[in-house]
């Protein structure tokens, strides 16, 4: 029965979110929505978002947004393993964000076993554009950016800036100015 309301609310959140919900007066039909799903309204969707449980139902599965958090358009964000979003985070276009993955090592890859991870993302943390972060990740530390294309395969610094495939440290951001 699980399995089945993650469908439904994974069709909810692709209806939500598509361009007839883009209009101000109909938004706050999709506000209302992802209200009532995750129980804040400081989050801001735009396009195409969908925030949900990819995998088997299982108990680390859970999403809590801390703030303030935007996310642009064509994003998919697998919580199975658990997720934590700090405040003012900024999910840019085309973004995949899993915290699960499917076993294969002594066993039939269509015994479909998985493991999952938790994640934590910062405050202030910017992920760019045509990002893929990989359940390996367990954290992602404040004041972070993850350049445009890049795939995250280990946890990031806070401060940070990390880009490239697999993505790779650059360097800290200057925060003197801030």
């Amino acid at each position: 029965m699980k399995k089945f309301l993650y469908k439904i609310d994974y069709v909810l959140q692709r209806f939500f979110t598509s361009l007839v919900f883009t209009f101000p007066i109909i938004n706050w039909i999709k506000r209302l929505y992802f209200y009532l799903r995750f129980k804040t309204f400081e989050i801001e969707v735009t396009n195409n978002v969908v925030i949900t449980n990819f995998d088997k139902p299982n108990t680390n599965a859970s999403v809590k947004f801390n703030g303030p958090c935007t996310f642009s358009r064509n994003i998919e964000v697998d919580y199975s393993g658990g997720i934590t979003f700090g405040k003012k985070v900024t999910v840019s276009d085309n973004v995949t964000i899993q915290t699960h993955k499917h076993e294969y090592d002594n066993m039939s890859i269509f015994d479909n076993v998985t493991s999952s991870s938790p994640l934590v993302i910062g405050d202030e943390v910017w992920i760019c554009n045509n990002v893929v972060i990989t359940s390996s990740v367990n954290t992602i530390g404040n004041g972070a950016i993850i350049g445009s294309g890049s795939i995250v395969t280990k946890d990031v610094e806070p401060n940070s800036i990390v880009a490239g495939v697999p993505a790779k440290h650059i360097k800290y951001r200057n925060l003197n100015d801030a």
